[in-house]
């Protein structure tokens, strides 16, 4: 005779983020066909709009998907953003390029597994188990990241979600104009964000700042 839980498996909300609609639809089709007590309640194209979404009281998903590679806000800061506001939503890095080149900055910013995107099957197998609890060889439980971080941050100037976003666009050698447009605001209010973040990041050059914000983030 089946018990009841196994009669009402427990289902489990799935967020998807990644800039590529490509990758996003091919994420949701493995979630639809391969991971039967699994769907995706929503997705997000960049960091800033996942951190907006979890913000969210109805952005509550049991595991956050997310891309490394992104415009803006990578995926190693997005992680240690979301990883500060949240103890208990577990975080999946994917990449589609060398689990090496991302991993120990993930393990740094509080995610609780990495994992390729090419193999559909073992992508299946790894986001079940982190559905149910299980964090992957290495990476902390978010509970513990989320106080390491913490703790870390109360000793560090945090940046703002905009500051992040503009200088992550700056180490791309996007022009403050460039910026402005792209982020819909003007080019004095990019220049006021950058006085900022020289002053949190103690640089004296916007130059200075970005390739510290590159050796900390692994852009």
């Amino acid at each position: 005779m089946m018990s009841t839980r196994e009669k009402h498996p427990k289902i489990h909300r799935i967020a998807l983020v990644d800039n590529d609609p490509r990758a996003l639809d091919s994420l949701s089709a493995v979630i639809a066909s391969k991971v039967p007590t699994a769907y995706v309640v929503w997705t997000a194209t960049s960091g800033c709009e996942a951190i907006e979404r979890c913000q969210d009281a109805n952005g509550h998903v049991s595991l956050l998907i997310l891309d490394m590679s992104m415009e803006g806000l990578q995926g190693p800061a997005t992680c240690r953003r979301l990883r500060l506001m949240d103890q208990r939503m577990p975080i999946l890095g994917a990449t589609s390029f060398s689990i090496n080149s991302y991993r120990d900055k993930l393990v740094e910013a509080g995610a609780q597994g990495l994992v390729g995107k090419e193999n559909a099957d073992q992508l299946a197998q790894i986001i079940m188990r982190m559905c149910n609890g299980e964090v992957m060889e290495g990476f902390e439980p978010p509970a513990l990241a989320n106080l390491r971080i913490s703790r870390e941050a109360e000793t560090t100037p945090a940046l703002t979600v905009r500051e992040e976003q503009i200088i992550s666009l700056c180490a791309e050698g996007m022009l403050d104009r460039d910026i402005a447009e792209r982020l819909g605001i003007s080019e004095a209010t990019i220049r006021k964000h950058m006085q900022s973040i020289l002053r949190k990041l103690n640089c004296k050059t916007s130059r200075q700042a970005v390739a510290l914000w590159v050796r900390s983030n692994a852009l």
